[in-house]
């Protein structure tokens, strides 16, 4: 397996790449598309989270407690993409035209905090420093 700090950046870049395109989707100023913009994001998602396991080469090992904080995880990138959107739409008020963003900066958002999630759940299985028998004359990776 590459090292991890290799497959940490082609992560963040997977996740930036896929959260960019959520955005794009859920912003097309198509009328009476939200069915089909709906099906889209879902396949985005889908395609995300097997993306990241499939750079991290479907790592086994997750413990219980690693699999709820992914339940968690998600619950909390749904709460967060709500919140950012309430946040959009107060500032909306004041400017209207950053209003109508509000579906790509959720999108984004929520993005973001699965990609993140996943991510972590397989960085969680990484083995440490601490985990690897030490041998006198080898020396630690940063």
């Amino acid at each position: 397996m590459e090292h991890p700090t290799k497959v940490n950046f082609k992560v963040r870049n997977l996740i930036l790449d896929y959260a960019l395109g959520a955005a794009i989707v859920a912003l097309l100023p198509i009328a009476n598309i939200g069915l089909l913009q709906t099906i889209a994001l879902f396949i985005l998602n889908v395609m995300l989270v097997i993306g990241i396991a499939r750079l991290w080469r479907f790592q086994k090992g997750g413990d219980c407690l690693a699999r709820v904080g992914v339940l968690f995880g998600i619950a909390g990138a749904i709460v967060m993409g709500f919140l950012v959107w309430l946040l959009v739409v107060a500032v909306g008020v004041v400017v209207p035209l950053l209003g109508s963003l509000a579906p790509g900066v959720v999108a984004f958002c929520y993005f973001w905090g699965v990609g993140q999630t996943v991510h972590h759940f397989y960085l969680s299985k990484v083995p440490t420093v601490a985990d690897r028998p030490h041998l006198s004359g080898e020396q630690d990776e940063i």
